[in-house]
């Protein structure tokens, strides 16, 4: 006998990348800032009151809420935020799709997505994306209760435009959510198009680009119809007041933001050229790692070579992506070791790349 929902007892849970227990690891596989997050943050920790520590948090991080509106020209009332952007959209499910109806995501894109709609007994389309991982006409002409979109999109890096992603929203009658997770190292968003669409929701983190993955904050915008919605449906204190302080005080060093942001975008542009002149195809990306494919089908076999060494990247088993490898983008001396890792397996008795 089980208890679970027939759903549930048949899912394939989302699997975050490895995490390593011990020391010693170069750590790329999880998209992690390498930089430290605002100094402002460690500050603000360490000016919490312990007295504090025994009342709940304010249950609709108004404050949070009210900054983030500031920040971006909106009001309190298109602003919500969560445990991670992962909450935000498991909040949007449990809103607005009824079990047995239909979300529809690119393939590959982000895997959550379809574990969310499985979870609340949906059922997902996944449509492939075009060559060079652009968005197909399928995807743009189909409709459902739920369209997700993530751009940058993961694990390809792929930016999708915000003109490409008005005539979307444009055509499709029911929810369109956009994934901005990695949003800050790319060049445009589509967050304007917020205030023109009543049934977008923007989501963006405060994991990546702002250095804080382990607080986990997520935050988006739209509508206040939707919102409200949202609010409906969230845990009661979703969000701990230690994380809303340490997200509050990040938002406000924007100068360190913008230092660390661009620290990203550099090494990036680094890692894209050595890779490049080592044999390897590297796609487009506007966010913290690029999606890359080694000649002669070995991502495998290098996966597990970098592992011995001890260096963590991503390899993914699924069909599309089979040979491919995502690297996240560390300081510089992470890349340095990193390259010279592949160089050290090009010339090793595994063959050359």
């Amino acid at each position: 006998m089980t208890w679970l929902r027939k759903n549930i007892e048949t899912l394939s849970p989302y699997v975050p990348g490895f995490q390593p227990r011990d020391d010693g690891y170069i750590k790329l596989n999880t998209n992690e800032n390498p930089y430290p997050p605002s100094p402002r943050v460690t500050d603000a920790l360490r000016g919490i009151a312990p007295a504090s520590l025994r009342l709940y948090p304010d249950p609709g991080s108004e404050r949070l809420r009210d900054k983030l509106a500031a920040a971006y020209g909106f009001q309190r009332s298109n602003v919500i935020v969560g445990n991670g952007s992962d909450e935000l959209l498991s909040m949007a499910l449990r809103a607005f799709l009824d079990p047995g109806e239909k979300a529809v995501c690119p393939a590959p894109s982000y895997p959550l997505f379809g574990v969310l709609v499985r979870i609340q007994a949906g059922e997902l389309e996944e449509i492939e994306l075009d060559k060079d991982f652009k968005l197909s006409s399928k995807f743009k002409r189909a409709q459902a209760k739920i369209k997700f979109l993530a751009s940058p999109d993961s694990p390809t890096g792929a930016v999708h435009p915000p003109e490409q992603v008005d005539e979307i929203i444009e055509r499709t009658d029911g929810l369109v959510i956009v994934d901005e997770a990695y949003v800050d190292f790319a060049e445009t968003d589509c967050l304007s198009l917020v205030r023109k669409y009543p049934h977008l929701l923007v989501t963006r983190t405060f994991s990546k680009s702002f250095a804080l993955a382990g607080i986990r904050v997520g935050y988006g915008f739209a509508s206040e119809e939707i919102i409200s919605g949202m609010m409906k449906v969230k845990d009661s204190y979703n969000l701990n007041r230690i994380s809303a302080l340490a997200a509050e005080a990040a938002l406000e060093d924007r100068e360190y933001h913008e230092k660390i942001v661009r620290a990203v975008k550099e090494e990036r542009e680094y890692l894209k050229n050595r890779l490049e002149e080592m044999g390897f195809h590297v796609y487009p990306s506007g966010a913290n790692f690029l999606l890359v494919r080694p000649e002669g089908s070995r991502a495998e076999e290098i996966y597990l070579a970098l592992l011995d060494r001890k260096i963590l990247i991503r390899y993914f088993q699924t069909p599309l992506l089979r040979d491919c490898l995502r690297i996240s983008v560390g300081c510089r001396r992470e890349m340095d070791q990193l390259l010279q890792a592949l160089k050290e397996i090009e010339n090793s008795k595994e063959g050359r790349l």
